[in-house]
Parts: C-alpha cells; structure tokens; sequence
C-alpha cells in the first residue's frame, strides 16, 4: 500500500524547505509553495544552482508573512510593507509579472548573496500561465509539484558513490510502500480530496549535488554521474521523481493512501550502474596485531559472485550520514564459497579502518554495525597458472597473496612459490600459524618474513642480493603489493635481475577522483559574440558571462543537458568531457559554457 509520508513546502524557491503534516493543494500547487522567488535587477531569477546558499536560508511561516534566518542574520518579512509595483521577471522561458517586496528585503538578501537581487512575490494568483500545462503556475521551475517515492532514493543509494537524502531533490510529496520506481508507471492518482496527473518524469540539474548544509557541490558529482548512467533518456537529460498537476483543489495529508486511478507505460531507461549487495558480517578473526578478518555474507542469503585469487572488493560504508568507498582486497580464497573474507589493518588516523575495528561486529539478524554494501569482486591482479611464483608484500599488501595462496594449496598446486613478507615484527606476521602449517603440508611453499623492527636482533631489509639468490628467478611469475616506496624499490631490482616485464603484476588502488585542477591564477580576455571582458583561468565560462551580465542560454549546469554548447573559434580551453558533448562536436569545437575554463584568451561565436 502506498502512503504520503512526506510532504514538503518551499516558501521561498531554492530556500530551505518546511516539513508539513498535512497542506492544501491548489492548481498552482501547495498553497504557500514557491511563492517567492530573487530576481536579479533584470528580472532574471536566481536559484541555488549559481547561488548554493540560498538552501541555508531557514524560512518559518507566521501570520502576515516569513521570518528569515541565515547565520545570525534574520529578517521579519512582512505582506503589510510589500511595495507590490509590477515587475517583468521570468523561469526559464516564460516570462510573466509580479511583485516587488521591499527595497529592505532586497538589500538583506543582496548582502547575503553578495550581488544585487530584489525579491519577487507571486501574488495571491500566479500570473504565470502555463498554456502546456492548462493552469498557473507559481514560482516552481516548470510544474506544480513534484513526488519521489522512499524506494526509488534506496535504489539510488544502492549505486551511487555517495549518500543521497531525500532533501537533495526538494520534492513536495514523499511516498513508501512501493517498488522503486514504480511512480514511472503512474498516469493519475489520488491522495486525500486531490486528484493529479502524473505529468512527466522530473529532470535534474546541478541543484541536487549540492551537499546539504554547506555550500559546495558534491566532488564526484553525485548523484548525477550515477543517474547518468541509469535514468538517462532519449533526449540526454536525466530523470528522478515525477511531477504532478493537481486536477481539483483539497486537502492532503501524511499517512493518506495513493490511489493509483490510471497506469501508463513506463519509460526504459539504459541501465549501466549496478547495485550494490548488502554484505553481513558472520566472523570476525585477528589476522596480526591490529589486523582483523571481516567473514561476509550476502543479507538476502543468495550466492555471492564469484572471484578471481588476487581480486578486491569495492565497499561503501555510511558512516554519520557520509559515504565512504574503499577496495579492499579478497584475503579468502573462492576455493572456499559462500563467505567473502577482507582483511584490514587499523590505522591511526584511518576513520574506515577505525569505525570497522570498532563497529563492524559478527550477527546473523540485521543490527547496527553489522552490515556494509559492496559491489562484485572486481580487478586485474589476479592469479594466472604458472610453473614457477614468486610472491612479495609488505604491510597490508599481503591480503591477495593469502587469497592465492589459500587458493593454489585447495588446488593441490604449491609446487614451487617463493613467498616474502616484509613487515615489522613478529606481532605483525599475518596469518603466521597457518602459512607456516600450509609451508609443513606443501613443500614447494617457501616462505620468508622479513622483519624491519624485530623484538630482538637487528632487523632486516628486502635486499636486491636476496631477490638474487631465488632460484629460476626470470622464469617466475611475480606478484607485488605493498606501499608504493617498496614496490618501485622491488620493481627496479626485479627488472634489473632479468625478470621480464610481462611477468611482473603490481597491485594498484585508485578511489574516486575529483576534478578540481590547481594551476597559476591570471587573466584573461573572453569575446563572446560582440561583447569582450576580462576574466580569469580559474571559472567556468558560463559564471564569468553571467558575472558581466551576459545572458547565455542554460539548464543543468552540469554538462547532461547541451543547452550551453558554444563554438570555440580561437584560444584554449580546458573541456572535460561530459554527457551531452559528442566526439564529433569537440573535434569542431564546440564547448559547453557551464564546464568549459579558458586557459588563454578565447572567442566564442
């Protein structure tokens, strides 16, 4: 059964939004809803997609009008002291009059801002009329309300590599109680007294990676690099909740039902972002000193994917609300099915290391700190057949060589594997009892720990000598991972000896990158058509023009939408690549004015 477990009001657009219990609907959408809207001195509106402040504005309704709070500035907003002279202003491409406010409104919002705005106010009556839709609309982008159901936001947090709150997408109506988008198959609905019309899917821009509570876009972009990749349509633009026409006026409420009145045929979408799997801890073993094995399960009790010796697994842990993604390597051997083994090491200032040794503890029900999500195995480093091994690692580095050990001992195929362990005492050998006992049962295992900071004695140091000495040395199939310092160290000697490259596999780990680029800032001059300004190598295209008051078309603001697309008739640029730009069309020189940075003096016609 779906129910109304949401409902949201956003007094001022791209302001911080009101949870209600319960609202009444209008054609125009929530009576209170996107009324008021910043407008620069032009009457172009401003939102939080240039201006990511505006969402930490709190708004709270009271008799007569708002009161406003940023930091410890506050604003008493009052209807009695509006100016209400008419104003020309407009949403994308309508425009339409209303209402000015107070020029002391305008002025507190212009120091907030830090630029020149007037606030607007839509009036009692919209008179924004929207012919495709058939009724007024407020100040909302392009319909009336918008609806996201709880199992479409799980879904998404399934494959993004961040954690989304439904808060990023300001819908109005939140729902449970379905599949995850089932809301795409839905024509008309009622909830409460109102009726609606499901009237399209919504089409997200830049606003919903903003990171709630600050004023900083998400660094990998998300959630749109992730809905890029599987709620993307025909025509390029990306899709998360639906908006809705109310038919009639009346009131809803949360807990009410969503009586689904007609189906329609829901949109497929090209799907290449997986979910992840939730894993459950079932065991939890030391490995060395502050070096623990994580026994994982799947939570639904179907099998895991398989594995190849060597491989890793890609984690997403939720730790206060943030998401963080690691790749630890596969200490356990497929050889031996149905359990995932991680070993990790604590570091000092390590918060996924930390909260896993702290937190991450064995249950077979769900619990708090008992469960992690986790993509497949995935990786090159993995165990090819050979006649002759060679294996060395150092610190953590050993994980995948335990897996292919483990693996190559359940295959009755330790012939002959050299296997070096640098670390610093004998507290940190891993998995010492057990390695030694493999060593007694397999003769051809030839094992060597190598001690940096022994109990006694001095200690000792990979050698280029003792790479030397192993016998068939260029025959042997090698294997390294450790910290990077030892593996260039290893690397040199090992190709030096004789080792042929091909021979050689290295085990490397790169997480997600931002983009951010650090380069010399200087000016530069920007011609676009026939105006010319001064601007800088560090900013957009886009926010440079619009700084100068040049009116370029755009949407997303985040490369998906083309809106923005311009031709690069002279200069450089820095244009990384992004959704709705072809090959075809950077080879001609086309560049998006939302992502594009000119790095020399540029003109764009």
């Amino acid at each position: 059964m779906a129910v109304i477990t949401g409902l949201n009001l956003y007094p001022i657009k791209s302001a911080a939004g009101l949870a209600l219990s319960e609202a009444r609907v209008s054609r125009e959408g929530l009576i209170g809803d996107r009324r008021y809207m910043l407008a620069r001195p032009d009457g172009s509106f401003v939102t939080a997609r240039t201006q990511p402040r505006m969402q930490s504005i709190v708004v709270q309704p009271v008799v007569g009008g708002l009161d406003l709070q940023y930091g410890d500035e506050r604003l008493a907003l009052r209807h009695r002291r509006f100016g209400l002279q008419p104003v020309t202003t407009s949403v994308w491409d309508d425009q339409f009059t209303a209402w000015s406010t107070n020029p002391e409104y305008d002025a507190w919002f212009s120091r907030i801002l830090e630029q020149p705005v007037q606030l607007l106010w839509a009036g009692e009556k919209s008179g924004r009329y929207r012919d495709t839709l058939g009724t007024a609309v407020s100040f909302a982008d392009g319909y009336p309300l918008l609806l996201i159901a709880e199992a479409s936001l799980t879904d998404l947090n399934l494959r993004a590599d961040a954690r989304m709150e439904m808060s990023r997408f300001r819908t109005n109506l939140v729902v449970t109680g379905t599949r995850a988008f089932e809301e795409d198959g839905w024509r008309r609905i009622r909830i409460g007294e109102v009726e609606f019309l499901v009237a399209k899917p919504c089409s997200r821009c830049i606003m919903t990676t903003i990171e709630p509570g600050t004023e900083d876009f998400n660094r990998l972009k998300e959630p749109l690099a992730t809905l890029l990749r599987y709620r993307r349509g025909e025509d390029g633009e990306v899709y998360f909740g639906q908006n809705l026409i109310a038919l009639n006026e009346g009131k809803i409420r949360l807990g009410d039902e969503i009586e689904v009145l007609e189906y329609a045929s829901a949109p497929i979408y090209p799907d290449a972002a997986p979910r992840r799997r939730l894993l459950r801890c079932v065991a939890r073993e030391p490995l060395a000193r502050d070096m623990d094995t994580y026994w994982l399960e799947a939570a639904d009790g179907l099998p895991l994917a398989d594995y190849r010796p060597g491989q890793h697994l890609p984690v997403a842990l939720d730790i206060n609300g943030q998401r963080h993604l690691r790749y630890y390597t596969l200490s356990s051997s497929p050889t031996r099915p149905g359990r995932y083994g991680i070993s990790v090491k604590r570091q000092p200032d390590g918060r996924v290391s930390n909260w896993l040794a702290e937190a991450l503890q064995p249950a077979r029900e769900p619990q708090p700190g008992s469960e992690l999500l986790a993509h497949a195995p995935a990786g090159d480093f993995i165990l090819e057949p050979a006649e002759y091994y060679l294996m060395l690692s150092a610190g953590s580095g050993v994980t995948p060589m335990l897996s292919m050990v483990r693996a190559l001992a359940d295959r009755q195929q330790l012939q002959d594997l050299v296997f070096i362990h640098v670390c610093r005492t004998e507290a940190d050998i891993p998995a010492r009892a057990e390695l030694e006992q493999l060593a007694a049962e397999h003769p051809g295992l030839q094992l060597e720990f190598v001690l940096t900071r022994p109990a006694r004695g001095e200690g000792g140091r990979l050698t280029l000598a003792r790479l030397a000495a192993i016998t068939a040395l260029q025959q042997r199939r090698v294997y390294l991972c450790g910290p990077a310092g030892f593996m260039q160290q290893a690397r040199s000697w090992l190709l030096a000896l004789g080792v042929p490259v091909g021979m050689l596999q290295q085990e490397y780990f790169v997480g997600p990158q931002s983009e951010t680029v650090s380069r010399e800032t200087h000016n530069v001059h920007v011609r676009i058509g026939e105006r010319e300004f001064v601007g800088n190598n560090q900013q957009d295209l886009l926010t440079q023009a619009e700084g100068q008051g040049m009116g370029l078309p755009w949407s997303c603001r985040a490369g998906i939408c083309g809106s923005c697309k311009q031709r690069l008739k002279s200069g450089e640029v820095e244009q990384p690549e992004a959704p709705a730009l072809s090959a075809a069309e950077r080879k001609a020189g086309v560049i998006l004015a939302c992502c594009c940075v000119p790095l020399s003096d540029v003109e764009l016609g």
